[in-house]
């Protein structure tokens, strides 16, 4: 009973895990066939990052992000206003944009369970065989140590 209790108990871990933050949203902007891509969100949503982490005051001013992490804010209008170097001359048409998601704790769930499963099943798979072969050997060794009786008739 109390392996059940431990079983439930982790299952309502693992979801509480994967529902519990959002992955990061990023915003992909295409132009004469070259793309950036842009972090949406506001600067201080990933979280705090040590010193050795930080990007520098310098890379800060070209890095612009979206106000919210929504995919709505993933238009043509905002690629434009985000002042890339080589959308300076480009138009709505000339703009692709795509809004997509990275490293959700949901997926790295789901991978590292397929990872562990996969893991399981090929162990117990050897070890049934070690298993096998043990005992084909005992039972030989075990065969090979009698010795035929003669009939007493």
């Amino acid at each position: 009973m109390a392996r059940i209790q431990l079983l439930v108990l982790l299952l309502a871990a693992l979801i509480a895990l994967a529902s519990a933050s959002s992955a990061p949203r990023f915003c992909k902007c295409t132009c004469f066939k070259n793309s950036t891509i842009i972090p949406l969100g506001p600067q201080h949503q990933s979280g705090p990052r040590s010193l050795s982490q930080a990007p520098s005051p310098l890379l800060q001013d070209h890095v612009r992000r979206s106000t919210t992490s929504s995919c709505s804010e993933c238009t043509k209008a905002f690629c434009l206003s985000q002042g890339i170097s080589f959308c300076k001359d480009a138009e709505e048409d000339d703009v692709v944009t795509m809004c997509f998601q990275r490293d959700s704790n949901k997926d790295k769930i789901i991978v590292w369970g397929f990872i562990f499963g996969t893991t399981g099943l090929l162990g117990w798979a050897a070890f049934k065989r070690v298993l096998e072969w043990r005992e084909a050997r005992n039972f030989g060794l075990a065969g090979a140590s009698y010795a035929a009786m003669g009939s007493s008739r």
